[in-house]
């Protein structure tokens, strides 16, 4: 398959982004990684944000109905499957919407502030919202997500697991 065409497969896009999030989130959240990145500074601060950004996009992927201009998790799954957020809120995403995406002045009069305490739940939150995705994707796309996965796997995201290859 050439890049051109699958760079036509929404697939392609969707298990990038989720890759993305998922190596930011395991490098935000695995200590020696963290470690690491902390002695090539800010390298930490990049990935952190990166981290945010991933999930910001990923929220809106699950939670957003669908879109003629946006891929949203509902094209791909059967009718009537739901993704709800227990952690990463509408409240967290309005913050991170205002505090990573804009140099805006409600980074100083906000009463929330991130330390980061809270990445290990929201990286285990998208990944179950991921599982959730993959087990309930409609026929025509599982092969197509499968073929995605082991691209991505086979590059810069070898450290991701198994990025949910085996739910389909």
């Amino acid at each position: 398959m050439t890049p051109e065409e699958r760079r036509k497969r929404p697939e392609h896009h969707v298990v990038h982004d989720y890759a993305n999030l998922v190596s930011s989130g395991l490098l935000i959240t695995d200590r020696e990684s963290n470690d690491a990145l902390l002695k090539i500074a800010p390298v930490n601060s990049h990935v952190w944000h990166a981290f945010y950004m991933n999930c910001r996009k990923m929220y809106e992927f699950f939670h957003h109905q669908k879109s003629k201009d946006y891929l949203r998790a509902q094209q791909f799954v059967k009718p009537r499957v739901t993704f709800t957020f227990r952690h990463w809120t509408g409240d967290v995403q309005k913050f991170m919407n205002t505090h990573m995406l804009h140099v805006g002045g409600g980074r100083v009069t906000n009463k929330r502030f991130s330390t980061g305490a809270a990445d290990r739940t929201y990286l285990a939150e998208f990944q179950g919202m991921w599982e959730k995705m993959l087990k309930n994707l409609l026929d025509k796309h599982k092969e197509i997500f499968r073929e995605e996965i082991e691209h991505r796997l086979d590059s810069e995201f070898r450290h991701c697991g198994t990025l949910g290859k085996e739910l389909i």
